[in-house]
């Protein structure tokens, strides 16, 4: 077996690296000597660190420093001093973990040289409290003039904390701040509006070492106040409002929208209708039907509309009135007949103007046959003619 080994001369090396197996490891300038202050085995967010480079090599010309953490961020620094110190402040657990450092001089012929990295050093990085949840009572879709309740609830715990509750990034000031302890807050508005539309969200500062250190913050609710609900249309069948007793009347109770439940109600002269046992509710509460309606039920009709909105019901206005007229069966079953005599009188008379037209014509025929050009007048007896006195 034959092995080849491969030379280069001293002259002819290039700089492949600190990584290169075709560098000598006698040409890298030695590592570099790392410290952290201040010394503590654990940093809180918004503490301040150094991290400290020195480069032991008295020989060599600095260039600069790199230093890099396992969490994956690398700061190059461009120095001739022979220790640089990075100094930072601590924004959460990505600033932790190992870091290194390292550091270039310039070699006559040679060009810039990497040091090796130096031992890793450990920051350890205390975390955020943990978020808070934030609930919205009675329900964060409501309606224009209804109360609105804001709970911020954090994890059980012996800190101070102060709580803070946020809409988009603004926080929240107005309306009546209720509790104080370490648990949570709450807020309550008294009469929402449509400037509470959007979405809220909540965190609390901790009090840790004398210092208030802020939360990740709650997931956020989306809060929609709506316009209060319009009147509701009230239509009927038929649509002239004119019904016989004894037919069909119908009553419709439409809304415009269906953001909540809803149930609805009939009135009648301003006194509500309560549904018999012939009478029939529709699915949605819309549909008033009287299968033989009766003259009593004759006056203006109107209907209202409520939403649950937040387990209270809200009214809206109501609708326009609809004016029924409930007309004697008598009338209507007499005019089928008055129509149908008029009809045949009508007809007889037709056929004895006709008779009597026909009648006259035969006679004329058997009295009077007309003159002809040429004939005498005087052949014509007059004997059935009598003289006039």
């Amino acid at each position: 077996m034959f092995s080849t080994i491969f030379s280069i001369p001293t002259s002819k090396k290039r700089n492949f690296g600190p990584f290169s197996p075709f560098l000598d490891p006698d040409l890298l300038p030695p590592a570099p000597n790392i410290s952290v202050t201040p010394p503590k085995p654990e940093f809180l967010i918004g503490d301040t660190v150094s991290i400290t480079c020195a480069a032991p090599a008295p020989g060599d010309r600095v260039r600069g420093f790199r230093f890099s953490a396992t969490s994956g961020w690398v700061t190059d620094v461009r120095s001739s001093r022979r220790s640089f110190s990075h100094t930072f402040n601590v924004t959460g657990t990505r600033d932790g973990g190992f870091h290194t450092c390292s550091y270039t001089v310039l070699r006559p012929g040679r060009g810039n040289v990497h040091s090796p990295a130096s031992r890793a050093v450990v920051i350890n990085v205390r975390d955020r409290p943990t978020q808070p949840k934030l609930t919205v009572t009675p329900s964060s879709i409501t309606v224009e003039g209804q109360p609105l309740v804001f709970s911020c609830q954090a994890p059980p715990g012996d800190a101070e904390r102060r709580f803070g509750i946020f809409q988009e990034d603004l926080e929240v000031t107005g309306g009546i701040w209720e509790g104080s302890g370490g648990s949570g807050v709450r807020l309550r508005v008294e009469r929402s509006g449509q400037n509470q539309t959007g979405n809220f969200s909540c965190r609390y500062e901790e009090m840790t070492e004398g210092r208030w250190i802020t939360s990740y913050p709650s997931d956020a609710v989306q809060v929609i106040v709506k316009d209060p609900c319009p009147p509701p249309v009230l239509s009927v069948e038929p649509l002239s409002g004119v019904v016989a007793t004894g037919h069909r009347l119908r009553l419709t109770c439409a809304a415009p929208r269906h953001d909540f439940r809803r149930r609805f109600r009939f009135f009648r002269d301003g006194a509500e209708v309560t549904p018999d046992a012939g009478d029939v509710i529709g699915g949605d509460g819309s549909e008033l039907l009287f299968p033989r309606i009766s003259r009593e039920f004759a006056g203006n009709f109107s209907c209202r509309v409520e939403e649950e909105v937040g387990g209270a019901w809200l009214e809206a206005p109501p609708s326009r009135d609809v004016a029924v007229e409930v007309r004697a069966s008598a009338q209507f079953e007499l005019l089928p007949l008055v129509v149908g005599t008029a009809v045949g009188v009508a007809s007889l008379l037709l056929g004895l103007l006709l008779a009597a037209s026909l009648c006259r014509k035969r006679r004329g025929g058997s009295g009077w046959r007309g003159l002809r050009p040429g004939e005498d007048t005087g052949t014509f007896s007059m004997g059935d003619l009598e003289e006039a006195s």
